[in-house]
């Protein structure tokens, strides 16, 4: 009598089936995953804090022009990741949301050093002396370079100023910021002449020798002569560390 063998034949119609369903239903939650993160937290509000001279539309339109994707936790992983700044005077922006459907943008702005009117507009530079944003109009608080001579302006690039003018320029505006000052305008006459315009009142500077011991009384002494006075003369082109001497003329 013969012996039979019987062989073992898995069912692979079936295993073939359960792969299939299985990656159906996995596909269909990350489907329905990407759905919610997509509906769930898409932009409908965009808030702003933290910004003085920008305002909200302009900070707003730039972000919208670059990479902007309507999603909170797209937006929030692109500023984790590169970093952008959108506009020259930004020094750093974070991102967060409010509620899902509300991004909101922190601003944290640079110091616009100084600005000097070139082809009727008004050129800003930064603390290196890079021409950053030009305008058609003046922003508060930041001083009008006049007296210096270049032949070109170009966006994005130093601007080229002859001479040692614009290592004394970068630290009067340094100085402007550290002692709080309203200093409208920093005029030349030339590198050792120079004479800066508060009000109605002109602060004569004379050499940038002792600047600092220059700057730091400004603000006690324009207080002192604006009590009796409207406008007049401070010069100062005498004054040393060790003599201070500093008069005023109406």
């Amino acid at each position: 009598m013969k012996s039979r063998q019987l062989t073992l034949i898995k069912n692979t119609k079936n295993n073939k089936l359960h792969k299939i369903i299985f990656w159906l239903c996995f596909l269909c939650i990350l489907g329905l995953g990407a759905a919610c993160v997509i509906v769930g937290f898409s932009v409908k509000n965009i808030e702003v804090s933290g910004n003085q001279t920008y305002t909200s539309g302009e900070i707003i339109r730039e972000v919208k022009k670059k990479d902007y994707v309507g999603n909170t936790l797209v937006m929030m992983a692109q500023n984790r990741i590169f970093g952008q700044k959108y506009l020259p005077f930004i020094e750093d922006i974070s991102m967060s949301f409010g509620d899902t459907h509300t991004l909101k943008i922190h601003v944290k702005e640079k110091l616009r050093s100084g600005v000097f009117e070139y082809m009727n507009e008004n050129v800003y530079f930064d603390s290196e002396g890079i021409a950053q944003e030009s305008r058609d109009y003046l922003f508060a608080g930041v001083p009008v370079v006049t007296g210096v001579k270049f032949n070109k302006m170009v966006l994005g690039e130093k601007i080229p100023v002859d001479g040692d003018y614009f290592h004394t320029i970068l630290s009067i505006t340094e100085k402007i910021s550290t002692y709080g000052l309203n200093i409208s305008e920093i005029h030349f006459e030339s590198e050792d002449d120079i004479t800066l315009l508060s009000g109605k009142f002109e602060i004569y500077l004379g050499t940038p020798a002792y600047l600092d011991g220059k700057m730091s009384r400004i603000s006690e002494i324009l207080s002192a002569v604006s009590k009796e006075h409207e406008k007049g003369t401070i010069d100062m082109h005498l004054f040393t560390d060790e003599k201070n001497i500093i008069t005023f003329r109406e």
